[in-house]
């Protein structure tokens, strides 16, 4: 028995080991190509450390999702594929049960699913905090890192709110350089063109800041104080004018903490908070049974997995793969929709998130006695 555990959980194993790699493949480049190709693409300055960050930061939680689907698919190949070549009947024939055969299964669906916990408590709420953070101020860092990267040649930037520059881009700066400062109500307050401009960044007055190291300078400020007026300006040139552009207004911060953000311990700190609204209770408290409720997805699948891979009796491959798209969008797509309603107090959403498992659970539970009978 101990050389049948070894041979059915060894190839689960393996199976789930490269289904995971696959679909984090997958979820990974496909989140890489909906958050960051129109950055990648305007921007090809973009570090690729920033890329591999990106990756490493989105990577578990997406662990989350692609093990039980993985788990799932693993089992269904397998059992497919043990079925076909009628080794369960002889495992059937030698007096073992279904729930025999299926120990080192439950073993592993037991150990990932502790996994699944781990990630989904701890590790994944801290990887969507940062994820959340460095997104928004991509274009923060981007300044502060590496100001050059901000400008494309012989495009208008207009990422710095209040500035409109347009300039042609060179290994040593910008050339032909040319910008519009607006005030707050997006009027031309100054305008500026440049021979050459150098680019750096540094801190001034305590404040991060983007410097333009201007050569050959002309400038027109507005003068007449009607903001309406705009034929008196007062024009000067320089032959060198540094000037500093504050990156404030690019570091997005949000007071609002979601409850995804956040650690188990942190979760249960907020819902003993008595000054929170019904639906920010409602909220946290979906938010802690879904955790619970997603972690326990691995042993769910598992069971539903086994009885309907031995029922495809199949060797091929796609059949495997096409069941288990069906399961695992069925599956996803109701914690999805359970999910969704998460503010909606009414709803018991905290009590919804359960319902996948129940149904699938129950189905599972139905299925194999059923097989075991036969």
């Amino acid at each position: 028995m101990n050389i049948i555990d070894r041979h059915i959980g060894k190839q689960v194993l393996l199976a789930t080991f490269f289904a995971v790699l696959v679909l984090s493949v997958v979820l990974v480049l496909g989140n890489i190509f909906k958050e960051l190709l129109t950055q990648l693409v305007e921007r090809p300055d973009i570090s690729i450390g920033f890329v591999v960050k990106f990756m490493l930061y989105i990577l578990p939680f997406s662990l989350s999702l692609t093990i039980p689907w993985g788990f799932l698919t693993a089992i269904l190949l397998v059992f497919g594929r043990l079925s076909a070549d009628n080794e369960l009947i002889t495992l059937r024939m030698a007096g073992l049960s279904m729930l025999r055969i299926c120990a080192s299964i439950a073993v592993l669906a037991v150990g990932l699913t502790g996994v699944c916990f781990w990630l989904n408590m701890s590790v994944a709420p801290v990887m969507k905090q940062k994820l959340k953070v460095m997104l928004p101020n991509m274009i923060f860092n981007l300044a502060k890192n590496n100001p050059a990267g901000l400008f494309n040649d012989q495009q208008v930037m207009t990422d710095i709110p209040g500035h409109m520059v347009y300039a042609e881009k060179t290994d040593e700066g910008l050339v032909n350089f040319q910008m519009i400062k607006l005030d707050e109500r997006k009027r031309p307050e100054v305008f500026v063109i440049a021979k050459k401009v150098k680019l750096s960044s540094e801190t001034v007055d305590g404040a991060p800041a983007m410097v333009l190291e201007m050569e050959d300078a002309y400038f027109e400020l507005k003068s007449d104080p009607d903001p309406k007026n705009f034929t008196k300006t007062q024009p000067y040139f320089a032959e060198f004018a540094p000037m500093s552009i504050g990156l404030d207004r690019l570091n997005k911060k949000s007071d609002k903490v979601k409850p995804d953000t956040l650690q188990f311990g942190e979760l249960l700190k907020e819902l003993e908070k008595e000054d929170s609204d019904r639906g920010r209770r409602s909220s946290l408290r979906t938010e802690v049974s879904l955790r619970f409720s997603f972690s326990l997805a691995c042993i769910t699948l598992a069971l539903i997995a086994v009885p309907l891979g031995i029922t495809a009796q199949r060797r091929e491959t796609s059949i495997g793969f096409a069941m288990s798209l069906l399961v695992g969008i069925s599956y996803f797509l109701l914690m999805t929709i359970a999910e969704m309603m998460r503010d909606k107090e009414h709803l018991y959403p905290h009590i919804l998130v359960w319902l996948p498992n129940l149904i699938f659970l129950g189905l599972g539970v139905y299925l194999f006695r059923r097989m075991s009978a036969k």
